[in-house]
């Protein structure tokens, strides 16, 4: 058998035998042989909601792929959170297949480690790594511990477009071919597809690896950029008149996509004002404890105080493990004085840039400058930008081995022990993992029990809208959405993330929530008076599970919109009482009393977007806020001149500490606190009864 066939039979059994252990050894064995589905009862179920409504669209089932059936009648559900058109064909067949949305959900999670692991393979072997090392590199960026820290976030699973975007752009860089720019562009829109946080992450590396060009450009004395434009420019026009136009068509074709995914998140954006504020993505931004943390791994798991201070800990599960960290920094201080390609400096120096760009130390990072940027600035979790990195961390351990190799040519036996020491250590440090997910048969189970709630023979066109049954509010509400789904039937429930304005999160079975969200749609679009509107949906909507729905309501709303914000001395005129605590299915509720001693009513909504509402925070035993004032309860009713409004609010398991309080005030939004305009805000010490 010629040498070059052995050579290749031998790299293709490398291959397929190292992704094969791991893939038994991390994804398999996490699902505990298919027991367990990707992710908790929240997000993964919704991943897999997505992924169904699409099945249900080719089938005829479902009526948009835009306009959700969730949330209903808001539109354009769908820019509220990812979408996995991209990789829904690795769903769609086992989908189809088997009959059975949960175990295609399955297949769909498993598949994309092989697309990732086959992307990073042919990419490392593009950039001049050997077959060896490209294994050992597509393993890291497959199955690192990152990946496993975020399988909750099913929606960031799919990322074979990363490796393959950034090796065509350094070979555009390299060869100044646009052909590789066409591709790399490709990639980079496919990645789009698959899910906009990864999309966005590896649009920025690709900008960090050309800002590195031009850096090493200038510094080499190359000319400026205009210089650098010439040339690039110069080979375009070089190009036969039949390529230009292919290559013009090919981007019209691009752009056209993005186009036509962005449109939606475009709408979103204008139409409900989404954007992430400051002190939301800070919370989530790098800091350097971030990149050692991984509660996961049942080697490096930690309760170290270092950790402590880390707001969101989940979402900073960075740590890429000891050996490809130790990998990455030798492949760094090896290749920087032996590697002579374009890709080392490009892939090391975007890394650190971003390295540097996204930490935040004391509070303080760059990236506050870009946040105010379009796109940007509706990432919130900058600390996924790890699922990116994970490919310049697998160029640089794959170039440490290719190294070593090259150091110990003149040593086989030590050079062959070390190579196949390095494999069986990464999968060792992977595998190293406690089991994740949620119970297969809990899903079933929780879908069963929401089918047997629903009334039979609904009428046409009814709406859905379930009451929160369980301690966890979001879970009920993706079992409505199911539920809604199944049937072909619109929902009030909804969980993403988003919300449509003036919607409580949580409203356990207090009726007053249904005609409150037909309100907030009726003023969403700016059809508060139109009586026939509210009359038609509030007939169509079927309660299930709720108590207190009031038959009038489908006369007249409880409530009305103000026309005009209200005065601070008007609100003033408010107060809070204490009026008792209570439970449904599990969760304890604190009953609350507006009085009004004014003259005045107070609209429980408001038609200018300044709604009256409560809002509450936890304070520790030394009165320090524990939380900030970020949740919200809309009036349930008016509150009548000389008269009150009860209302009841959630306690959560925060409030579970020696000394703690639950500290309500009143809030007009975008105009003023309660606070503080003399407004007493009520203090409730949940321990003494």
């Amino acid at each position: 058998m010629p040498a070059d066939d052995v050579h290749l039979i031998r790299n293709s059994v490398f291959f397929w035998v190292i992704f094969a252990v791991a893939f038994l050894a991390v994804p398999y064995t996490q699902l505990d042989h298919m027991l367990l589905m990707p992710g908790d009862i929240g997000d993964g179920r919704l991943n897999n909601y997505f992924l169904e409504n699409i099945y249900r669209y080719i089938q005829g089932q479902s009526p948009s792929l835009v306009h959700l059936s969730f949330f209903y009648p808001f539109p354009y559900v769908l820019g509220f959170s990812d979408n996995h058109f991209g990789s829904s064909p690795a769903y769609l067949l086992p989908r189809a297949i088997t009959g059975q949305a949960d175990t295609a959900f399955q297949i769909w999670y498993l598949f994309g480690y092989f697309a990732n692991y086959l992307a990073a393979y042919y990419a490392l072997r593009k950039l001049d790594i050997s077959a060896f090392a490209a294994a050992a590199g597509a393993l890291v960026f497959a199955f690192a511990l990152p990946v496993t820290a975020h399988s909750g976030h099913a929606q960031l699973h799919y990322r074979f477009g990363v490796p393959l975007a950034i090796a065509m752009f350094i070979r555009f860089l390299e060869r100044k071919d646009w052909r590789y720019f066409a591709a790399a562009a490709a990639w980079l829109v496919w990645q789009f597809y698959c899910t906009i946080y990864i999309g966005f992450f590896l649009l920025l590396m690709l900008a960090a690896i050309a800002s590195v060009y031009v850096y090493r450009s200038l510094k080499g004395n190359s000319g400026g950029i205009k210089t650098i434009s010439t040339v690039f420019a110069g080979r375009f026009r070089q190009l036969p008149d039949a390529e230009r136009i292919k290559l013009a068509v090919i981007f019209a074709v691009l752009v056209f996509f993005m186009a036509l995914l962005f449109y939606p998140y475009l709408r979103v954006s204008m139409l409900y004002d989404a954007k992430r504020h400051w002190h939301e993505i800070s919370s989530m931004m790098p800091r350097l404890q971030s990149y050692f943390l991984d509660d996961h791994s049942t080697l490096w798991a930690s309760q170290s105080g270092i950790f402590a201070s880390l707001p969101m800990r989940h979402e900073h599960q960075m740590f890429v493990g000891a050996v490809p960290m130790l990998l990455t920094i030798s492949g760094y201080l090896l290749g920087r004085r032996q590697y002579t390609g374009l890709a080392f400096p490009l892939l090391s120096g975007s890394l650190v840039l971003l390295l540097v760009l996204t930490l935040s130390i004391g509070g303080v990072s760059l990236w506050y400058v870009f946040s105010k940027l379009p796109l940007a600035s509706a990432i919130r979790a900058m600390t996924r930008i790890i699922l990116v990195f994970l490919f310049p961390v697998a160029f640089l351990g794959a170039v440490a081995i290719d190294r070593l190799s090259l150091r110990l040519r003149a040593k086989p036996n030590w050079r062959r022990m070390a190579l196949l020491m390095v494999i069986p250590l990464l999968l060792f440090e992977f595998s190293a993992i406690a089991p994740g997910g949620s119970s297969k048969a809990e899903w079933r189970h929780r879908l069963e029990t929401s089918e047997q709630a629903m009334p039979a023979d609904l009428p046409s066109g009814s709406i859905l809208f379930y009451a929160q049954v369980g301690d966890v509010f979001y879970a009920d509400e993706i079992d409505a959405m199911w539920v809604a789904l199944n049937h072909g039937l619109p929902t009030l429930n909804g969980y993403s993330g988003l919300y449509p304005p003036g919607y409580s999160v949580e409203f356990g079975n207090d009726c007053a929530e249904l005609p409150q969200r037909v309100r907030q749609y009726l003023g969403f679009i700016g059809q508060l008076d139109n009586k026939e509107a509210y009359l038609d949906l509030m007939h169509r909507i079927v309660p299930v599970g709720f108590s207190g729905c009031d038959a009038d309501w489908l006369a007249d709303s409880p409530y009305t919109a103000a026309s005009r914000a209200y005065s601070a001395d008007e609100l003033s005129r408010l107060s809070l009482e204490y009026a008792g605590r209570g439970a449904w299915a599990g969760k304890p509720y604190v009953h609350i009393t507006i009085k009004n001693s004014g003259n005045h009513s107070i609209c429980a909504a408001s038609a200018v977007n300044k709604p009256v509402r409560l809002s509450w925070r936890v304070l520790d035993a030394d009165g320090k806020p524990l939380s900030g004032w970020d949740t919200r309860k809309s009036l349930p009713y008016d509150i009548p001149a000389n008269g009150s409004v009860n209302v009841k609010i959630p306690v959560h398991a925060e409030l579970a500490g020696r000394g703690r309080k639950l500290q309500i005030s009143i809030v007009q939004e975008f105009a003023f606190w309660g606070h503080d305009i003399g407004i007493r805000p009520l203090e409730l010490d949940w321990a003494a009864e």
